[in-house]
């Protein structure tokens, strides 16, 4: 929504290294049904966290044609790819931000992310930008779950009804924060990766779209 990765290590291209690939319908299922788990027991400490993702990885692992005995090695070169994945926040993202704040508006970031989002957010230099960040590793949940935005809002001090959620993957940027009680604004930006849980005509959805961040201008 804010920024993006134009420099990581992939899992395809760590694959790839051992001779074997991850099928696309296998990465879809495993994404989609990670996105709404509610993991508060594993969220008690970043190590505890950490052990929860490597299992999540090691079961999609065993679901390829990888020798066991990589499983380790996969997982260890995906943790130190990334120290060397490069972030940058879209064009138009700080200046939105900068705009929205003179207005008065309180601004949040609401992520299903790993434990480093402080250290994300200060790389793409948005640190400064947002009143409040949140990451599902922090909250105990993955969006859609309602968890992470009742932390949200919390930390916000706001009520759901006041809310514009903006994010560019449908049921956890808006099939969730709508269920909730928020308003969203679903980004479709040029290049991202297909969202294919979305419906083909969101003309019959209601939900207000936009090409990039600065269309939340039109709704503040």
């Amino acid at each position: 929504t804010l920024a993006r990765a134009t420099r990581w290590l992939s899992m395809d291209q760590v694959l790839a290294d051992h001779g074997t690939q991850l099928p696309e319908e296998l990465s879809r299922n495993f994404w989609n049904g990670i996105d709404g788990v509610d993991h508060a027991a594993h969220s008690v400490s970043e190590e505890r966290y950490t052990q929860w993702v490597r299992q999540h990885f090691l079961a999609m692992l065993a679901e390829t044609d990888l020798h066991p005995g990589e499983y380790q090695l996969v997982i260890e070169k995906l943790e130190a790819g990334t120290t060397t994945r490069v972030l940058e926040a879209y064009p138009e993202v700080p200046a939105v931000l900068t705009e929205l704040h003179s207005r008065g508006l309180r601004l949040g970031i609401c992520s299903n992310w790993d434990w480093d989002l402080t250290e994300a957010v200060e790389e793409v230099g948005l640190t400064d930008a947002v009143d409040v960040t949140v990451s599902s590793a922090w909250a105990g949940a993955r969006k859609p779950h309602p968890r992470i935005f009742e932390a949200t809002l919390a930390k916000l001090d706001i009520d759901a009804a006041s809310v514009l959620f903006v994010g560019d993957t449908w049921g956890p940027d808006v099939v969730g924060p709508r269920a909730f009680g928020m308003t969203p604004l679903y980004l479709q930006r040029t290049g991202h990766w297909p969202d294919d849980t979305a419906p083909t005509d969101l003309r019959d959805a209601g939900i207000a779209t936009g090409p990039d961040l600065r269309a939340v201008l039109d709704h503040c």
